[in-house]
């Protein structure tokens, strides 16, 4: 072989090794922009995420406050029914018409209370609706166990009549 052969390979291994190292480098920079980017999706996926997550709850909260103010409203025109229905006509009646003058002084004292007063669903945040909903769910209770209480008082009263 001749000088001008051999020095051939030996310049096609030089410059492998050159390209190999210049591939080497360019694959340290190109992964190290893939991660950037990656993080950078993971990011801005995880912010995305957490919005709608938290508009969800914010949405499922309202949604619910809405629903507990309906149960107070049925719950209060039940109750406000029989006040001024059944319990009002009852109400009416005196001692002398009836047998036991204590159903009557039981119904008056169920005519007595003091009634829940209705804050509604005035909030600006997720957990302040959860809070509004909540109380909202105890004045429902409050309104059916009451009707309740205030029914039994009306029906010992017609019981009694004379």
């Amino acid at each position: 072989m001749s000088a001008g052969q051999q020095a051939v390979p030996a310049n096609n291994a030089n410059n492998a090794s050159n390209e190999g190292a210049q591939k080497k480098h360019m694959s340290k920079a190109a992964v190290a922009i893939i991660a950037v980017v990656v993080v950078a999706i993971i990011v801005v996926a995880g912010v995305f995420g957490f919005r709608a997550y938290s508009d969800a709850q914010y949405n499922n909260a309202v949604a619910a406050c809405a629903a507990a103010s309906e149960n107070v409203r049925n719950a209060t025109n039940d109750y406000n029914n029989l006040v001024n229905g059944y319990a009002s006509e009852a109400a009416a009646l005196t001692k002398k018409d009836v047998k036991d003058a204590s159903t009557l002084d039981a119904l008056n004292k169920e005519l007595s209370v003091e009634l829940p007063v209705y804050e509604g669903c005035v909030a600006d945040d997720t957990a302040g609706f959860k809070s509004a909903t909540a109380k909202l769910n105890e004045q429902a209770d409050w309104y059916k166990a009451y009707t309740q209480s205030l029914q039994k008082a009306v029906d010992a009263v017609n019981a009694s009549k004379k």
